[in-house]
């Protein structure tokens, strides 16, 4: 009996892999990774006229570089080392019917080449062989990647990409089909066997899930291994998949990003900051607290974060802290708008953190240039940097230095202090190197009215210029001692002598 892929599609697909079978022609079927490609090119095959011959798949991503032509075309006996006995190679054992080659961007370019030869003549020639072979069979290629920004780098010719890319299909990530996802999960609870309450808990949670832009990164895959471990329970589950989200970097995720999102996703340390700004809070707010768990806390913070491009509604903060009541938690999140740590937007909050950003700036080749995170600039006597600010609300700016050298004390110096900052407006301030040589530090402070605690950049520091962290800490004390609550962004610079 015929194998026969089953696929949960969109109605548009579905009918685009139909059409698809009726011609013998190439296929080119692009989308995340997890969306289906593979199964959407056996379903092609199997609607084909082919269906009855070889589905033959070889997945590019996984062959040795020194071995895709053998692999690919096959190879006589001795053409190479250990060369032992002949093989047919996949194209061969396609004859007849569909080669699929999965993840077709990560061929070398040597062997793009004599794939493209192949796919104009459908002939070919096994390594170490003088003659050449024929095969007909219909080629469906599929990649996750950016074929034609890989075209653009060198590393996929375009002439390729051209005869692959005559009829192409995209399937889209599970974010932008979320009735594809809610079909998938209630197909999957169903082989699942669960009973019915377990499998309304199931699908509420797919359905909460699903409205998160960063929603099933794995797509099809991942939803349906997250189904299948919900047959344990679904209370661990969510919170796990939610907190690893928080944690996944995708181009995608990362175009999703809110306008009042950081720029660069925080690190875990400054989650932590800011959900212990939030439990803080709380504590001090109205009555009962139970909402607002550390725990909970950090999961609210993450979700805020990292990245929830659209405001958080009160339902969904319910739902993160595991809140049952509502008014408890409409309670917290109004004490966390008055003093600043999220904001209403939209019908929702999001997160009013960081308060502002600050950079660095270096004069290099002519001009000011951005020194990158983790950096230490390295300045002589007389020099100069600049920092430039922006903040997100009328706000008071304190700037100090202080110098670290070996063997002295720390030596703290006010830049500035009390100068106000508009909102949304950047700032420019120049410092002039001129003090004793050593390791400065640069701490903006910025104190929007009812700010708490504070935000701190730590690079990576080398040994021989750096005091050690009790130093530095030291220093960012100073601050907070002198200007108390607020945001403290972090610069380091080495000043040496000359």
């Amino acid at each position: 009996m015929a194998h026969t892929t089953t696929l949960e599609l969109e109605p548009e697909t579905e009918q685009r892999i139909q059409r698809l079978a009726s011609v013998d022609v190439d296929v080119l079927v692009t989308g995340p990774t997890g969306t289906g490609k593979s199964a959407a090119a056996r379903r092609i095959h199997e609607l084909s006229a082919r269906r009855d011959k070889p589905f033959v798949i070889q997945d590019c991503g996984t062959i040795p570089g020194d071995l895709a032509e053998s692999l690919l075309f096959g190879h006589q006996r001795g053409s190479f080392t250990n060369a032992y006995q002949a093989t047919t190679g996949v194209v061969a054992e396609a004859d007849g019917g569909t080669l699929f080659l999965d993840e077709i961007g990560e061929l070398t370019l040597a062997v793009q080449a004599k794939l493209l030869v192949l796919l104009q003549d459908r002939v070919y020639r096994p390594l170490g062989s003088v003659t050449n072979r024929a095969s007909s069979f219909r080629l469906i290629a599929a990649t996750n990647r950016d074929l034609l920004d890989r075209c653009n780098q060198g590393l996929f010719r375009a002439d390729l990409y051209h005869r692959i890319n005559g009829l192409a299909m995209t399937l889209r990530p599970l974010r932008d089909a979320p009735e594809v996802a809610y079909r998938i999960a209630a197909a999957t609870v169903k082989r699942c066997h669960l009973s019915a309450e377990h499998g309304v808990q199931v699908m509420s949670a797919v359905e909460r899930l699903t409205r998160h832009p960063a929603a099933w990164p794995g797509n099809i895959r991942e939803l349906i291994g997250f189904v299948q471990r919900c047959t344990l329970g679904v209370d661990d589950e969510e919170p796990r998949i939610q907190a690893e989200w928080a944690r996944w970097r995708t181009q995608a995720g990362t175009e999703r990003l809110a306008t009042l999102s950081p720029s660069v996703s925080p690190s875990l340390a400054e989650r932590q900051r800011y959900a212990g700004l939030i439990h803080e809070l709380a504590g001090h707010g109205t009555r009962p607290k139970v909402a607002f768990s550390r725990k909970g806390s950090l999961e609210l913070a993450s979700r805020l974060l990292d990245v929830f491009p659209e405001p958080l509604s009160l339902n969904d903060v319910q739902a993160v802290l595991g809140a049952r009541d509502a008014r408890t938690v409409k309670a917290n999140v109004d004490h966390l708008v008055k003093h600043g740590l999220v904001e209403e937007f939209n019908g929702g909050i999001a997160a009013s953190w960081p308060p502002a950003t600050s950079t660095l700036l270096g004069f290099h080749q002519g001009h000011w240039a951005p020194v990158g995170l983790g950096t230490i600039l390295s300045l002589a006597h007389g020099d100069h940097v600049r920092i430039e600010l922006k903040s997100r609300r009328v706000a008071t700016l304190g700037i100090m230095l202080v110098t670290h050298r070996p063997g002295c004390p720390s030596a703290p110096a006010v830049i500035a202090e009390g100068k106000e900052l508009p909102a949304s407006k950047p700032r420019t301030i120049e410092i002039k190197l001129d003090g004793a040589a050593g390791l400065e530090q640069i701490l903006v402070h910025i104190a929007p009215s009812g700010r708490r605690g504070g935000s701190i950049v730590e690079p990576m520091l080398t040994e021989g210029i750096m005091p050690d962290s009790a130093a530095l800490e030291q220093g960012r004390r100073a601050a907070l001692d002198r200007w108390h609550e607020g945001w403290l962004a972090e610069h380091l610079v080495f000043h040496a002598p000359g």
